[in-house]
């Protein structure tokens, strides 16, 4: 994998990704669309925390809500004929299915390997390919992946649009942290309610300044951080905790999911979630209860950007603009809160407005 001649940072970081002055992290060649680089492990823990707090496993929502999204991406940047079997599902040994499997497994390999740059752990094709099954592609094994929820998912959305059928997923545990996922022919587990529409604004300008690498141009902050794009991993190396590149607007979108689902007092459970999560994994560290350690915390993770940070001994309010990933940047602001007051409990208060401003009021007292 090429990395960047000065940082080491993976070359395809800086040539697809650019870290703005407003808090958000967008595309090179789609700016109106961003990501984020965050703590990857809050995934999975705000999921198990939800099932927890509600008492009903919420897995198989999440995984549905997860695998469309996935559907609507391959199907935007890869076109039918590409992919698509449907057409020649019958033809199993044909020329052309030969052709079309080569294609498959050619795609499948650079997903992959953008997927190890982007932190999302160390997956592998099969062993079915050399077997001669037909349907090799429906067999992946992955190490570390980043959350073993959205690997399933995004395996499941795949390979729907690969066959063009309904399919359903499962995965195991074969060793330790390494997990076996397979698709199957089926239908869905679960029937998702018509989706509200996706939440967009226009980004508003911000001066948030980094120190570019003067190769890449990517924020030499970002750079410091321990990448293994061999081996899929991305760490924090001041924290330990793992990292991520991955898109906000597909997991609000599950959130969105979750509350058509199982009603919208959702909200509050994904803020409690994060919350405890929050406080599980962040306690052993010192968090400075200042306005510019905050900012550069959510600027470079692409969260947005700190436009108000105000309070007093009973009460902290804080406003993001450009917001990403709103319910849980709440459960963090107040788990953030209640360390630096250095409080079991709080109150929280909270408004996302249209322009995509989020404000947190946290009480202490």
């Amino acid at each position: 994998m090429e990395r960047c001649a000065y940082c080491g940072l993976p070359s395809l970081v800086g040539q697809a990704h650019r870290w703005e002055p407003n808090g958000v992290i967008t595309l090179t060649n789609s700016p109106h669309n961003r990501v984020i680089f965050f703590e990857c492990e809050a995934i999975d823990g705000i999921f198990r925390g939800i099932e927890s707090l509600v008492g009903v496993p919420i897995e198989h929502i999440v995984i549905e809500s997860r695998a469309r999204e996935t559907k609507r991406y391959i199907e935007r940047i890869y076109p039918p004929e590409v992919m698509h079997v449907g057409d020649v599902i019958h033809d199993y040994g044909s020329e052309e299915w030969e052709k079309l499997k080569a294609t498959i497994r050619a795609v499948g390999q650079n997903i992959i390997d953008i997927g190890r740059v982007y932190g999302y752990g160390y997956t592998r094709q099969s062993e079915l390919w050399e077997t001669g099954d037909p349907y090799p592609w429906r067999v992946q094994t992955t190490t570390d992946p980043y959350s073993i929820i959205f690997s399933a998912a995004d395996n499941l959305g795949s390979i729907e649009v690969i066959e063009g059928r309904e399919m359903w997923v499962r995965y195991q545990e074969i060793e330790r942290n390494t997990y076996r996922i397979e698709v199957f022919p089926g239908e869905h587990p679960v029937e998702l309610k018509e989706r509200l529409k996706a939440r967009r604004y226009p980004f508003k300008a911000g001066d948030i300044e980094y120190e570019p690498c003067p190769e890449c141009g990517i924020p030499l902050e970002v750079s410091q951080r321990i990448w293994d794009p061999e081996g899929g991993v991305i760490k924090d190396q001041d924290t330990g905790r793992r990292m991520a590149l991955f898109g906000p607007l597909s997991v609000d979108a599950i959130f969105d999911d979750l509350a058509l689902e199982l009603g919208e007092a959702i909200q509050e459970t994904v803020i409690e979630a994060m919350r405890r999560y929050i406080r599980m994994a962040w306690a052993v560290e010192e968090w400075r209860r200042d306005a510019e350690t905050f900012r550069r915390m959510i600027a470079v993770r692409g969260m947005g950007n700190l436009a108000r940070f105000d309070g007093d001994r009973s009460h902290l309010t804080v406003t993001v603009e450009n917001a990403a990933m709103h319910l849980p940047m709440v459960g963090a602001i107040q788990a953030l809160v209640e360390m630096a007051y250095r409080v079991d409990r709080s109150t929280v208060e909270w408004e996302m407005a249209e322009d995509g401003d989020l404000t947190v009021t946290t009480w202490v007292r």
